[in-house]
C-alpha cells in the first residue's frame, strides 16, 4: 500500500488503494494544491470520507472519478467527515441533497458548523479575540471577509448522528472506530480500521509538513498544541500500520513521523521564545516581527494563530508573562 500496484484512473484523480478502498484526489487553487477523499465500497453501495473542495466542477469531477471505476454517485450513503473546514466537508450538504446520504461528523465540529451557519455570535466573538491580540480593525475585518467566504462555500447539511470517541461504525462487514483527535480543528475525528490497521488521518497527522493549529475562540482554556499533542498520543497506541492523510502521500513509518512532529513543536515554541524579551509584546508584533508584514490576508490570520498557539503553551509553561495593556493581552519573558 505505498502506491505500488494500486489502480488508477482519470489520470491518478481516484487510486484503488485495496479492494474497495479508494483514494480521490481534487485539485484546490491554494498553497496545498490538493486534498484527498476516501470512498469504501460494499455491495456497490458507497461511504465518503471527507468530500474535498466544494468549487464549480467540484461535483461534476467526484461524479466523473466514480464512473471511471463503475460507481455511481447516487449510490453515497453514508458521509464521514474528519473536521468541517472547507477542504474536508464543502460538498456534504450537495451530496446529502442529491443522494439522501447521512452525514456523520463529532459534535464539536457540528457546534463549529453551526458557527457558520448563525455567523453574529461568531463575528462578534472573533472580532473581540482578534483585537484583544492586537490585530488592527482592518486585519480584522479581512478575517470577517474570510470568514464569509467559508460560510458561502460550505452547503448546508443536517448532521444525522454525532460520533463520539471509540464509537465502533459499520459500512457492511467493514469496521471502523472513531478516535477524537483535537488540535488541528477542535471536532477533528480519524478513523481506524482495525483489521486493516489503517488510518484515515484527516488534517492531524500529515506527512510534509506539521498541521497548522486552531484556537478556540469561545474557550479561553482550550490549548490547541497540548491538546494536539495529546491526540498524537492516542494514534501512536493504536498500532497503525499506514495513515492515509488529507493531503500528500500515505505513511508507514507512524512512530517516527508522530516523533518528528513533537519535536517541530518542540523546536518551533522555543524559537518563538527567543523574539521574547523585557519589552511587552502582543501577539500580532510577535506575528509581524516573525513572519514579517508582507504577507495576504489570510496568511496574518495564520500567522498570529501560531504566534498564539506557542504563546499560550509558554504562559503555561512559566517562562513568560502575560498582561493586559489598555485591553490588549501583551507577553514578556520573565
Amino acid at each position: 500500500m505505498r502506491g505500488f500496484g494500486h489502480k488508477r484512473s482519470r489520470k491518478d484523480m481516484i487510486t484503488e488503494l485495496q479492494k474497495n478502498f479508494y483514494r480521490i484526489t481534487s485539485r484546490m487553487p491554494y498553497r496545498l494544491r490538493h486534498v484527498h477523499a476516501y470512498l469504501l465500497v460494499q455491495n456497490k453501495n458507497l461511504a465518503l470520507f471527507d468530500t474535498g473542495l466544494n468549487t464549480d466542477s467540484a461535483l461534476a469531477a467526484l461524479e466523473g472519478d466514480l464512473q471511471s471505476v463503475g460507481l455511481d454517485i447516487q449510490n453515497i450513503r453514508q458521509v464521514y467527515l474528519t473536521h468541517v473546514h472547507t477542504d474536508h466537508c464543502s460538498m456534504a450538504g450537495l451530496l446529502q441533497k442529491m443522494t439522501g446520504a447521512k452525514v456523520y461528523l463529532s459534535a464539536p465540529a457540528f457546534e463549529e458548523y453551526r458557527h457558520y451557519r448563525k455567523a453574529d455570535e461568531a463575528v462578534a466573538q472573533a472580532r473581540s479575540f482578534y483585537a484583544s491580540h492586537g490585530m488592527t480593525p482592518a486585519e480584522i475585518d479581512a478575517i470577517i471577509d474570510e470568514f464569509e467566504d467559508i460560510r458561502a462555500i460550505i452547503t448546508e447539511f443536517d448532521a444525522d448522528d454525532i460520533l463520539e470517541d471509540k464509537q465502533v461504525c459499520n459500512f457492511g462487514p467493514t469496521q471502523f472506530q472513531v478516535i477524537s483527535t483535537p488540535g488541528h480543528a477542535g471536532g477533528h475525528i480519524c478513523f481506524f480500521f482495525p483489521k486493516e490497521k489503517f488510518l484515515l488521518a484527516g488534517d492531524h497527522i500529515l506527512p510534509y509538513i506539521a498541521p497548522s493549529l486552531t484556537p478556540n475562540i469561545f474557550d479561553d482554556n482550550y490549548r490547541p498544541l497540548k491538546t494536539y499533542l495529546e491526540s498524537l498520543g492516542k494514534i501512536e497506541k493504536l498500532g497503525c500500520a499506514e495513515i492515509h492523510p488529507g493531503h500528500g502521500n500515505s505513511l508507514s513509518s507512524v512512530n517516527e513521523r508522530i516523533a518528528e512532529i513533537r519535536a517541530h513543536h518542540e523546536q518551533r515554541k522555543n524559537y518563538f521564545y527567543g523574539f521574547l524579551n523585557n519589552t511587552p509584546k502582543t501577539a500580532r508584533m510577535l506575528a509581524q516581527e516573525i513572519f514579517g508584514e508582507d504577507l495576504p490576508d489570510f496568511e496574518k490570520f495564520l500567522a498570529l494563530n501560531e504566534t498564539f498557539v506557542y504563546l499560550q503553551e509558554l504562559k503555561h509553561e512559566s517562562r513568560i508573562n502575560e498582561k493586559i495593556n489598555d485591553s490588549v493581552l501583551v507577553y514578556s519573558s520573565i
